[in-house]
Parts: C-alpha cells; sequence; structure tokens
C-alpha cells in the first residue's frame, strides 16, 4: 500500500535525472523485484557515476555536485531531497549504487501489505 501518485512523482525523478545526467547514452534501464516482504524498482543509466564519498549527500536538501560538466544542468538539488522524504514516509528505503565513470543506479524499496492488498492488487504493483 503506498501514495501512487508520490511513488510516481518519485519514479519520474529518477528517469529524469536518469536522461538529464547520461545525454549521451542511448539507454536506462528500469527493473522491478519483489519477494514476500518489498518491491524494488532500479532505473539504471550509463552517465559519469557519482563517487563513493558523495553518495550519501545527494540525498542532502541542495546538494548539488560540484563537477564543471554537471554546471549546465539546471536545477536546485531538491528532486533526490524529496523522493528520499516520500520514501521515507512510506517506510521505505532509497539507495544509489554508482562506480564513478560507470553510471548510477538509483533504488528504492517499499514494503508489502500483504494484509490489505490481494494477490493481484500486489502483481499490478510490480
Amino acid at each position: 500500500m503506498g501514495d501512487r501518485g508520490r511513488i510516481g512523482q518519485v519514479i519520474t525523478n529518477l528517469l529524469t535525472n536518469a536522461i538529464k545526467y547520461a545525454p549521451d547514452s542511448d539507454r536506462i534501464v528500469v527493473k522491478t523485484t519483489s519477494d514476500s516482504e518489498s518491491v524494488t524498482l532500479r532505473v539504471q543509466d550509463f552517465g559519469p557515476g557519482i563517487p563513493k564519498q558523495l553518495q550519501q549527500k545527494i540525498f542532502d536538501p541542495f546538494y548539488r555536485m560540484d563537477d564543471s560538466q554537471q554546471a549546465s544542468i539546471s536545477g536546485l538539488g531538491l528532486g533526490l531531497y524529496i523522493a528520499f522524504e516520500i520514501i521515507r514516509r512510506q517506510e521505505g528505503h532509497i539507495w544509489v549504487e554508482s562506480e564513478e565513470g560507470q553510471g548510477a543506479t538509483f533504488c528504492f524499496s517499499l514494503p508489502l501489505d500483504r494484509a490489505h492488498a490481494s494477490e493481484k492488487d500486489i502483481e499490478a504493483a510490480i
């Protein structure tokens, strides 16, 4: 169970970022998985990647990577913070997996509430 509109906002943000920060790439990979406890969505881009030491900071409000290549990309540094808050408030978890120069994969997991959802609803969510 979750807020469909807000989860849609998170997915839109992750897809938009993948397009924006990897403009030379011709693909984005979106994957979903689930188990008995949660559903996970992953958005993988093939851009410049994010250094390990900055990966937690990118979810901070107003944080923008200090990179001359990304200086021309517009934004306030709020999108990932808002996504973080939406997922956190729905008892989920959001994170990034990245190697510098190898792209980035943004992921989030949300718990399944099987007590209130039928199997059909769970399958449709995945």
